[in-house]
């Protein structure tokens, strides 16, 4: 049990650390870009948002969890819980309403440039700045559950539900609270799965489109559009399948082995797995932009 829970303990230092340094990196790249450049566009923003998110996701979920691998159990008091229960949960859900954002904004910017779709295009850009705003009040305001359930380890307990960690634990969560996050959720994937098919719909008419005229000038490796486009579908494949894992495992904890710390560190473990390949999925690109 000791060997399981160092090594458990070593594996979220790696990607915790590995993750913080990617995400650092991003960030400072394009806050770079940014003040060379003196412009800075709506993806640039979303990308360095998202490095923070993922930042504090990383910090929030894999130094608690680093710390209990080798072997401090009962670190954090009840305010230290919440705190990062809270910082937690609101990372977590800005990661998935941020990278629904990225795919949307990446699919109208892609769109034909048609009259219909100029006039769409004009006026979904200056939506893009309340949108922001609105998933950091939506997310910060409907996690508010969560640091008033969430109190310090009970020396010796167990873990009784799938919101309880050893060095934390949590009371019962409202079903309101469940309800909104999983719609948030449901509408987020909807969103992003939507906006991917389009701009894969998209890409094959361009293929064809440049197969049909057989220019080599109007290969996809020349468009900026393009290639952001390929990075964005690899990002959204990445954070789905991701996705997908953590919450079988999750609802396999909620359901059928509540008591399992072995599973709930998986859980935990791959909801980290996001935050931290997503830099890696996107230097390449920002390293290619002219």
């Amino acid at each position: 049990m000791l060997l399981r829970n160092i090594c458990l303990g070593i594996a979220f230092l790696a990607a915790t650390t590995v993750g913080i340094i990617g995400n650092f990196f991003f960030f400072t790249f394009y806050v770079l870009d940014v003040l060379v450049r003196h412009r800075i566009n709506s993806l640039t923003l979303i990308f360095i948002q998202l490095s923070l998110v993922n930042s504090t996701m990383l910090l929030s979920k894999g130094v608690p969890q680093t710390l209990h691998g080798l072997g401090c159990n009962y670190f954090l008091d009840d305010v230290g819980c919440k705190v990062v229960f809270y910082l937690g949960k609101v990372s977590e859900g800005l990661s998935i309403s941020l990278t629904c954002l990225l795919c949307t904004v990446q699919a109208i910017t892609l769109s034909p440039r048609n009259f219909v779709w100029s006039e769409f295009k004009v006026r979904a850009t200056q939506q893009i700045t309340p949108s922001y705003l609105l998933c950091w009040i939506f997310n910060l305001l409907i996690e508010i559950p969560v640091p008033v359930s969430a109190r310090g380890p009970r020396s010796g307990s167990n873990i009784t539900n799938a919101f309880d960690f050893v060095y934390c634990t949590s009371k019962h969560i409202m079903n309101v609270y469940v309800i909104t996050t999983t719609l948030r959720n449901v509408l987020c994937l909807g969103l992003m799965v939507l906006a991917s098919g389009y701009m894969v719909l998209l890409l094959h008419k361009h293929h064809q489109h440049v197969q049909h005229i057989r220019s080599t000038k109007l290969s996809p490796r020349r468009y900026p559009e393009i290639r952001a486009t390929q990075t964005i579908l690899l990002l959204m494949s990445t954070f789905v399948s991701f996705y997908v894992l953590t919450t079988i495992f999750a609802l396999f904890l909620s359901y059928f082995d509540q008591k399992s710390p072995w599973m709930l560190s998986t859980s935990i473990f791959l909801s980290l797995c996001y935050p931290t390949i997503t830099p890696f999925v996107l230097i390449p690109r920002a390293l290619r932009t002219p």
